[in-house]
C-alpha cells in the first residue's frame, strides 16, 4: 500500500466513522483486488465475546475465579491435512452457497481464545483469523472498451457444521463452535454447562461471514482516489504507471447504513442448585475492499460484484463517500490546513507584539495595586 492509499483510507474513515462510535465486529473483513486478477489473500477475522456471571457463587466460580489463560494455534493447509480438509469444505460452500467459481488454493488459520475469571464472573474472548489465497474471482477481463468485473460473492460464506482442526497442544478442536475449546481445555466447566440452557447458544457458528453480502455492495461507503500509484507496480505489470483505486467500506453506523448496534444473547441457567447467567455479545460485521481503478458496486445475477476501469472516464464523476467528490475532500483538507496556518501566524504575531511592548517605549497599561503590609507592621503603627 502506498501513502496515497493510506490517505484515502484515512479520509474514508473520517467520513464514515468520525461522527459515530466505532463498532467492534463479529466479522472483520479486508481485501485488495488488483485489476490484473492475480491471486489475493483476503483476511477474515471472526470474534465472539462470552461472559458467565456467577456472582451468586457456585461450582463455576470455584473453577473460573482467578483463571487467566490464553489458548493459541496457527497452521496452514500446506502443512496441516485437517486445515486442508477445512479449506476443501469452504470451497464446497463457495460453490453451493455462493454460486461462485472463486476458490481457495491455500488457507492459514490463526486461533486465539482468552479466558479471564474473577470473583463475580468470567469472560471468554474468541478470535479466529482465516487468511486464504483466492483465485478465480474475475468474472470478465477488460478488452479496453468494457470494464473489468470482479465477483465478490465469495466473501459471504457461512459454515454451519463442525470445523475440526488438529491443533496439537489443543487437541482435535472444533474452531467453529465457542464450546469447542471449553470441551477440550475446560472439561469440568463443560460438564456443568452440558445439558443446561447455556449449551445451545455456545454451539452457534463462529465462521459466519454472511452479513457481508446481506447489505448491497452498491450501498457501501466508497472513496475514489484518481491518483493512486502502485508501490509494487512492476510486479503487477503496470511498469510504474498511475492507477486509480476505489475503497469500499461497510459496518459503520450512519444515516445511510442505519444504526448497527450490538445485540446480546442473554440466558439464565442452573446447574444443580447453582444459578448463573450467560451473555454472548453479537456485534455488527464490517468490511473493507480496495479495488484498482474507478470501481462501482453492482449485482450480477443477484450476487454482489465490482466493475472497474483503470482510470475514470471523461464522462464519469468521481463521487466518493456520502456523495462528495475526491477533489472536494482534498480541498476541504487543504482549507483546514490554511486555517491552521492562519491561526498559527496570528498567534505568533500576538506573542511578538506582547514581547515588543516590554522592550520599546510603547505605553504600558497602568494598574493600581493595594499596598500589602506584613503582619508585624501593625505593631509599629501602634507605637506611633
Amino acid at each position: 500500500m502506498t501513502k496515497r492509499l493510506l490517505l484515502a483510507s484515512a479520509v474514508l474513515s473520517l467520513l464514515v466513522i468520525g461522527t459515530v462510535s466505532p463498532i467492534l465486529a463479529t466479522t472483520d473483513f479486508n481485501a485488495y483486488l488488483p485489476i490484473s486478477g492475480a491471486p489475493i489473500t483476503p483476511e477474515f477475522k471472526f470474534t465472539k465475546n462470552v461472559a458467565i456471571d456467577y456472582s451468586n457463587g457456585g461450582k463455576l466460580k470455584d473453577l473460573l475465579n482467578g483463571k487467566n489463560e490464553t489458548y493459541t494455534f496457527s497452521g496452514t493447509a500446506s502443512n496441516n491435512p485437517s486445515i486442508k480438509s477445512l479449506m476443501e469444505s469452504l470451497n464446497t460452500l463457495l460453490a453451493t452457497q455462493r454460486k461462485t467459481t472463486a476458490t481457495f488454493s491455500d488457507l492459514k488459520v490463526d486461533y486465539q481464545v482468552q479466558v479471564n475469571g474473577d470473583s463475580q464472573g468470567a469472560t471468554i474472548d474468541y478470535k479466529i483469523t482465516l487468511t486464504p489465497t483466492l483465485t478465480g474471482y474475475m468474472l470478465y477481463k477488460s478488452n479496453g472498451d468494457t470494464p473489468t468485473v470482479f465477483d465478490i460473492s465469495w466473501m459471504g460464506f457461512n459454515m454451519t457444521g463442525p470445523a475440526v482442526v488438529s491443533t496439537g497442544n489443543l487437541g482435535d478442536l472444533d474452531i467453529n463452535s465457542p464450546i469447542g475449546i471449553i470441551k477440550n481445555k475446560l472439561p469440568d466447566v463443560y460438564n456443568i454447562l452440558k445439558g443446561t440452557a447455556a449449551e445451545g447458544p455456545l454451539n452457534i457458528s463462529l465462521l459466519d461471514a454472511s452479513p457481508l453480502v446481506g447489505y448491497p455492495i452498491e450501498k457501501w461507503n466508497t472513496l475514489f482516489d484518481p491518483a493512486y500509484t502502485l508501490s509494487d507496480a512492476a510486479g503487477l505489470g503496470y511498469n510504474g504507471t498511475k492507477v486509480a483505486v476505489t475503497s469500499f467500506a461497510y459496518g459503520q453506523s450512519d444515516i445511510y447504513q442505519g444504526s448497527l448496534k450490538a445485540s446480546n444473547i442473554d440466558v439464565d441457567f442452573t446447574s444443580g442448585s447453582d444459578k448463573y447467567h450467560l451473555t454472548i455479545v453479537e456485534r455488527a460485521s464490517s468490511g473493507t475492499l480496495d479495488a484498482d481503478g474507478h470501481a462501482n458496486g453492482l449485482e450480477v445475477q443477484g450476487d454482489p460484484a465490482i466493475s472497474t476501469t483503470v482510470s475514470a472516464s471523461s464522462n464519469t464523476g468521481t463521487a466518493t463517500a456520502q456523495g462528495l467528490s475526491t477533489m472536494t475532500i482534498y480541498a476541504m483538507a487543504g482549507f483546514a490546513g490554511i486555517i491552521a496556518v492562519g491561526i498559527f501566524l496570528w498567534s505568533n504575531k500576538k506573542m511578538k507584539d506582547a514581547v515588543k511592548r516590554g522592550v520599546d517605549n510603547s505605553p504600558a497599561p497602568t494598574f493600581q495595586y493595594e499596598e500589602r503590609k506584613h503582619w508585624a507592621d501593625k505593631f509599629d503603627e501602634e507605637k506611633k
